[in-house]
């Protein structure tokens, strides 16, 4: 055989080799303008996003704002704090988007949603809290059921307490404070906390006359840290060196839990509570990308952090 057919075949494999080799980058190359290509999944979120809800979660949202804006720079991200119910106002008449809760929706609350839209609000949940009860530093209360709550608070006494509770000595305290008057403080109807201690430590029923409602952690801070003869109730992020967490029972020959992380994930504690964004999506409708991103972020590694570190409970116990 001649050194020239002896060549043909190598020729051959030189050129299956090169017609291979353009095959695998045309393959390979980036899709053009006119590929009709989608656009990468990991595009950052754009938009505007306004936020609304209660003065429960005002701190933290505040914080969760601060890092999200990191997080995601081209979102418009505008925080209002008017009050939860003011907030379910505003997402019923569709001034905004989004409501930030701090318990669930009421019967009520869903049924005039579908009434309006034909369809159920949304929610996700994006952290965990409990509803404590405190005492100043220099008030030595151990610890306080539920029936003795709204021996203290109410005026209705629908817990089963036959009579109401008015004087520190009659929880057990002695010394001068027992002869002092119990002064009732807690959050304002505006929070989702007054509404769960309402529910669930007065049965219900309606507060005494001279309960004092005030809008706003710090100023149930003040109130209980300059009197103390007070107790009051709020979130349990709230820290003070003025205030002391007093643990709750369900019942006056059961154990009072106290509200740590453990007790309101398990939800032990008689006062956990979930906190929530709830949004208006009608049926078949996507999220849109400014909301997904800040529901996304909050629940994330990093924003449950952020909610560990203001006083929160994350959604998960952390590795």
């Amino acid at each position: 055989m001649s050194a020239a057919a002896l060549r043909t075949p190598v020729r051959l494999q030189i050129l299956l080799i090169m017609l291979l080799a353009v095959l695998v980058l045309f393959a390979a190359r980036p899709a053009a303008a006119d590929d009709n290509a989608s656009p990468p999944a990991t595009q950052p979120a754009a938009g505007r996003l306004t936020l609304t809800g209660s003065t429960d979660l005002s701190n933290l949202v505040s914080l969760w704002a601060e890092a999200f804006r990191q997080y995601a720079p081209a979102v418009s991200l505008t925080i209002a704090d008017p009050g939860s119910a003011v907030g379910l106002e505003s997402l019923l008449n569709g001034s905004a988007e989004a409501v930030l809760i701090s318990t669930p929706l009421s019967d009520h609350q869903r049924q005039r949603f579908i009434d309006r839209y034909d369809y159920a609000p949304s929610t996700t949940p994006v952290a965990l809290d409990g509803v404590a009860v405190f005492v100043n530093t220099a008030n030595p209360l151990a610890s306080i059921s539920l029936p003795q709550l709204d021996a203290v608070f109410t005026r209705t006494l629908r817990c089963g307490a036959k009579n109401p509770i008015r004087t520190w000595g009659e929880l057990g305290i002695t010394g001068e404070l027992a002869r002092l008057p119990i002064s009732t403080v807690g959050l304002s109807d505006d929070s989702g906390a007054y509404y769960l201690f309402r529910h669930k430590a007065l049965c219900a029923g309606d507060f005494r006359p001279d309960f004092k409602a005030i809008l706003g952690l710090g100023g149930v801070q003040t109130a209980i840290s300059n009197d103390r003869a007070a107790i009051g109730f709020a979130s349990s992020a709230l820290r003070s060196p003025g205030l002391r967490i007093v643990p709750v029972a369900r019942r006056n020959d059961e154990p009072a839990i106290a509200p740590t992380a453990k007790a309101i994930r398990s939800g032990h504690y008689p006062l956990a509570r979930t906190l929530a964004i709830a949004y208006n999506l009608p049926p078949g409708r996507n999220i849109t990308p400014a909301l997904r991103a800040f529901l996304d972020f909050a629940r994330s590694a990093q924003g449950q952090a952020i909610a560990a570190k203001a006083g929160y409970v994350e959604l998960n116990e952390s590795p």
